[in-house]
């Protein structure tokens, strides 16, 4: 693949075309700007009919794939070829484009794509599928694989449907995989490259799989980031610091507002306070209340403690001044000293 210089490539196809028909395909498919053009908008530049440009395209369509007879894209396609057929039949055309620009040592650039996909339709083969609602568009080989290929990814996407786990780790996807793509006899690169042809599944910047509409996979909302960040840290942060980890994982170039993640921690049960600007989740055992609430619920469940150990017990749960627990303990409306030096609720 490193033999082909595209540009040399399109340069030599387009050579059979004579002035006018050169421009227009150039400025029809972007081939020198990376800027498509309508019908409508070369009518306008040419002082023609929109109709004319319609005709003048179409002509020089005509010639060029006649001309490609002569076996001038024969290597660049069967390499794109050889390429997608290594990856079971089918790729995605962003990652395609994507792939071929680090095989071809090309720079990333709207041009480079428009030139790929310009000689990929006009040689027809590799065959294009179209996006749509449920996939991106991509280029297939055998309309016989290609079938398989949604049958598969519709069979797991029922499948999927079924897993009461919202958001799958690496240790559940490889049993996702050895449950779901071993009766499709499937290496998991190539079931890996098919569900990447799909809109319905989404991996998020965790490195966790699920479905594009569960909001654990794929957060959506300030709300849901704070979410997936409080379960991916698996302990409690204060919201600047987690408005700081949105920021990091959706990779954004705008700074996350630390209020607004407080505003919206404040509006969920499932976020709970935890110390001073401190939340964590209530999944993950946090109970709501305050230090005075939280003692008396402790002593309610141990019986009386030691001051020590109902501190160590606080501590676990909430992120709260020793010098706070002391204070509280003192009430002697909610909390009584006992012989022993232990605590408890004061049941008068």
């Amino acid at each position: 693949m490193n033999t082909v210089n595209i540009e040399k490539l399109l340069d030599q196809v387009l050579s059979v075309l004579n002035a006018r028909q050169r421009e227009v395909i150039d400025r029809r498919y972007g081939l020198s700007d990376g800027k498509t053009l309508t019908l409508a908008e070369l009518g306008t530049s040419f002082g023609i009919t929109r109709e004319r440009v319609r005709q003048i395209e179409a002509g020089a369509l005509k010639e060029l794939r006649e001309f490609i007879k002569s076996g001038i894209l024969k290597d660049f396609a069967a390499t794109v070829n050889e390429h997608i057929k290594n990856l079971g039949g089918a790729r995605r055309e962003a990652l395609l484009l994507a792939d071929l620009q680090l095989l071809l040592s090309e720079s990333a650039s709207s041009v480079f794509d428009n030139r790929v996909k310009f000689l990929l339709e006009l040689n027809g083969d590799p065959k294009y599928s179209a996006e749509n609602e449920s996939f991106y568009s991509y280029w297939y080989q055998e309309e016989s694989e290609n079938k398989k290929i949604l049958s598969f990814v519709s069979k797991l996407l029922k499948y999927m449907k079924t897993k009461k786990e919202k958001v799958l780790s690496h240790g559940s996807m490889d049993k996702v995989f050895a449950e779901a793509i071993k009766p499709h006899n499937l290496k998991d690169l190539v079931a890996i490259n098919f569900i990447s042809l799909s809109k319905d599944f989404h991996i998020n910047s965790f490195g966790e799989f699920g479905l594009s509409d569960w909001k654990e996979t794929n957060p959506r909302t300030i709300r849901d980031w704070a979410y997936a960040v409080l379960k991916k840290e698996k302990k409690p942060l204060h919201f600047v610091e987690i408005a700081s980890a949105i920021g990091k994982y959706k990779n954004s170039e705008k700074s996350i507002n630390p209020q607004t993640v407080h505003n919206e921690l404040i509006k969920d049960s499932k976020f709970v306070l935890v110390g001073r600007g401190i939340y964590g989740l209530q999944e993950h055992g946090y109970v709501p209340g305050t230090a005075k609430e939280v003692m008396m619920r402790i002593l309610k469940e141990h019986g009386p403690l030691k001051p020590k150990e109902l501190i160590d017990l606080v501590l676990k749960e909430r992120v709260f001044k020793k010098n706070t627990i002391f204070i509280n303990l003192q009430n002697k409306k909610h909390f009584t000293r006992i012989d022993n030096g232990k605590y408890q609720v004061n049941l008068a």
